[in-house]
């Protein structure tokens, strides 16, 4: 059977990334640091390139318990469709993931808590709030306070930063009103409070 393009294989403390019949070594301290920060296969597949599988079977060989990474962050609230965004695998995988380490698939909305680091990751991979709220499976205006008290966190500039990525919000906001509004171009006071307090309005 032919190696599949993309391809990881181990040899002795390296991890071999094969691209094209090319490949590079790399020590497994970084595939494994990169992993505990991350907490996403999808992250993880940047660099490391390789089927869900061969991934797994790779983190495994290097003593990462991916099963354990499940546990911990089905027990922390996450959601199925949101872990399979998050390690970019199929919803039906983890729901049989979830299953088979004992955790029932409740109805009804579960209590989630990201880390810093998780509300960054979306952040960065969506470019919006909008963006990074529908990756986590929240709403916008409880993404932006996770963003706020993880920014504060991490101290990457909260108020710098937070005021910027709502500008920019805002700026896509109203440019796509404006679109809608088409052939009317004035608004009286009371309409456009409304929209102003409809829109972003803390709620």
């Amino acid at each position: 059977m032919a190696e599949a393009k993309h391809h990881l294989e181990v040899s002795g403390d390296f991890v071999i990334i094969f691209a094209d019949g090319d490949g590079q070594g790399v020590h497994h301290s970084e595939l494994i640091e990169l992993m505990k920060l991350s907490r996403s296969l999808a992250e993880v597949r940047k660099r490391f390139v390789g089927s869900r599988t061969n991934l797994i079977e790779t983190l495994e060989h290097f003593g990462y318990d991916f099963d354990a990474l499940l546990q911990s962050q089905f027990r922390e609230g996450y959601r199925d469709t949101t872990l399979a965004k998050l390690h970019r695998v199929d919803p039906k995988w983890i729901a049989r993931k979830r299953e088979a380490l004992g955790f029932p698939n409740t109805p009804g909305r579960s209590r989630v808590e990201f880390s810093s680091e998780q509300v960054r990751i979306a952040y960065d991979a969506a470019g919006s709030f909008a963006g990074a709220a529908r990756l986590m499976g929240i709403n916008r205006q409880t993404f932006r306070k996770l963003y706020a008290h993880a920014t504060e966190k991490m101290g990457l500039g909260q108020d710098d930063t937070l005021d910027r990525n709502l500008e920019n919000d805002r700026l896509a906001k109203a440019r796509a009103a404006a679109r809608c509004v088409g052939s009317k171009v004035y608004s009286s006071g009371d309409e456009l409070k409304k929209f102003f307090d409809d829109e972003w309005g803390e709620g």
